[in-house]
């Protein structure tokens, strides 16, 4: 990549972040109207999602080709997320304090770094090391302080552990599926899953307790249209694609701690949407995050391609190299549409 399209995947990392920063607010304005059924909410999200992506198809503004393709590592991605994650999130906050699930989600990029090192062989340079440490310290200073973490119990502890390496290993995964896959392929897949596991189970359950008749009621309202818009096209679809353009263009420990930008924004909208106090360690430790996000942004070449490599073997070496040729010399694609803001010559990948 030559010019400014060189910087197109850090473009897209940081949209993402800032989806994902307005995310809560909007969660939060939904769960109130399903009465806090965070599957069904789910349900509603991911089905609109993989409608939205299914129209992009229809329309040919993209294609999948899964033929000759290793499918089993998009399974896995959609099994790690959004099913297994989601899951492990929804009964954390239930048996685990908030401040403690912030801790841990805070060190993910170290569980990340570590996978990728034992899945994929990727080592981040002592530069990217030196600043991703820099983020953590900035993240763990507006948790750790003045931190409520009374109501921990056993059992939240192994959730909020579990949710934070099932995120790393899916971001891992993602990273080594970008070897075979287009982000559009990846995030269609794992969002169809999303949307046929969690639209069942919610009818499913409505069904048997016989509240199957009231299942739409109340969700024309304007705070629910509005929560599924956003975080079933801005979330499921805009930031997921970018996530993964990003995550397959970038070396993981760069995108995974530019990805961390999100809690700055959370914070920042608690703050001047929802009237939410700010202390001033979330000023430093906000700071501090801030200066690692910069300095890790240039502590990679930009340059180069940065994409991962599937080690083929002869059999698999022709379709391989296709697929690997093809998402090399394909000038566009879903998530530099979003990053550029560009609507038109979309290419067919």
């Amino acid at each position: 990549m030559t010019g400014a399209k060189r910087y197109l995947p850090l473009a897209a990392s940081l949209v993402m972040s800032i989806i994902f920063g307005f995310a809560y607010f909007f969660i939060k304005l939904g769960m109130s109207v399903v009465g806090q059924d965070a599957v069904k909410y789910l349900a509603f999200r991911f089905t609109l999602g993989f409608i939205v992506l299914s129209l992009l198809l229809l329309v040919g503004f993209q294609k999948v080709n899964l033929k000759g393709k290793p499918v089993y590592l998009l399974l896995l991605c959609g099994l790690l997320n959004p099913l297994m994650s989601q899951v492990l999130e929804t009964m954390a906050t239930t048996h685990a304090p908030t401040s403690q699930i912030a801790i841990f989600f805070s060190l993910s990029p170290i569980f990340i770094v570590i996978f990728s090192i034992l899945i994929n062989r990727e080592i981040p340079t002592k530069r990217q090391i030196f600043f991703m440490a820099v983020i953590i310290t900035g993240l763990l200073l507006i948790n750790l302080v003045d931190g409520q973490m009374e109501g921990g119990t056993t059992l939240g502890l192994i959730l909020v552990l579990s949710a934070s390496v099932v995120i790393s290993m899916h971001l891992v995964v993602m990273r080594r599926a970008s070897g075979s896959f287009t982000p559009f392929e990846i995030i269609y897949i794992a969002t169809g899953m999303g949307a046929v596991a969690y639209s069942s189970t919610t009818v499913i359950t409505h069904a048997v307790e016989g509240r199957l008749g009231s299942f739409f009621d109340g969700l024309w309202t304007f705070d629910f249209v509005v929560s599924i818009l956003y975080m079933g096209i801005a979330s499921c679809v805009v930031a997921h694609l970018c996530k993964a353009y990003a995550n397959s263009r970038l070396p993981i420990a760069v995108s995974t701690s530019v990805f961390k930008l999100s809690t700055v924004i959370v914070i920042l909208v608690g703050v001047f949407i929802l009237g939410e106090t700010i202390r001033p360690i979330d000023i430093v430790g906000m700071s501090i995050a801030f200066v690692g996000v910069v300095g890790i942004s240039f502590s990679y070449n930009a340059s180069a391609s940065n994409r991962f490599k599937l080690k083929k073997d002869a059999a698999g070496d022709a379709v391989g190299d296709a697929a690997e040729n093809a998402a090399e010399n394909a000038p566009e694609n879903a998530a530099e549409n979003v990053a550029e803001n560009v609507s038109e010559n979309a290419p067919k990948l």
